[in-house]
């Protein structure tokens, strides 16, 4: 008979699979909120092991510093909002543009705690060891003005918006959004639902679209009958 094998063990700095606790994302959405509520620079990994009730090793485990957990936690979100624009707005369920675009609010309205918490803590990203947060911030909005961008386009081509500057409509729509959610931060009595209400109206006046039909009276149609 051959020797018993003798159990290996968990390479140092490798974790045991047994070992319970938040995964990678996991703690990339709680540093997120972390962050957020405090400048990136008083944030320890200490600090984020004790909100996700973990030792610090476990977050070394899976993020090389807190620099790389910092990137880690607005790429968590960022990807999250494009998941969620993809379930909602690609999917075939939409009778037209606008109801896209409803959706497109809709989804920010759903995630507005995580988004405004990557628009907070992108104003730690002025230095060059945050380029690679500023690169995917870039990212998400280049992603949201070409997603915004097609749809405006289909609502046109359709004939149910007028001819605009799509560019243009996207840049406004974008910007309005981080206004709401930053205004979200600073006012906790802020309507955002009836805001954001609000501004569609002024959008599809904008574009041109009719959300109601415009029905001909029984009396004009009459008037018109007489003098055909």
């Amino acid at each position: 008979m051959g020797r018993k094998r003798k159990e290996i063990e968990p390479k140092l700095g490798r974790r045991a699979a047994v070992v319970a606790g938040p995964d990678a994302d996991e703690l990339a959405r709680i540093a997120l909120d972390l962050f957020a509520e405090r400048h990136y620079s008083t944030v320890t990994i200490k600090d984020i092991g004790k909100a996700a009730n973990v030792n610090s090793a476990m977050i070394y485990y899976h993020y090389r510093d807190k620099l790389a957990l910092f990137n880690a936690a607005i790429d968590s979100a960022t990807s999250e909002a494009f998941r969620h624009f993809d379930d909602n707005i690609h999917n075939g369920k939409h009778e037209n543009a606008a109801s896209a675009i409803n959706a497109w609010f809709d989804v920010h309205v759903t995630l507005y705690k995580r988004l405004r918490n990557v628009i907070k803590i992108s104003m730690d990203c002025s230095g060059p060891e945050f380029s690679d947060a500023r690169s995917t911030i870039k990212n998400f909005y280049s992603h949201e003005k070409k997603i915004l961008g097609d749809i405006i386009n289909d609502g046109i081509d359709s004939g149910i918006f007028r001819k605009v500057d799509v560019s243009v409509v996207c840049t406004m729509i974008s910007a309005f959004l981080d206004g709401i959610l930053a205004r979200s931060l600073m006012l906790k009595d802020f309507d955002m639902l009836k805001t954001v209400e609000e501004f569609k109206r002024t959008l599809w006046l904008h574009l041109g679209y009719r959300t109601v039909p415009v029905r001909t009276s029984s009396r004009s149609s009459s008037t018109d009958r007489k003098s055909a």
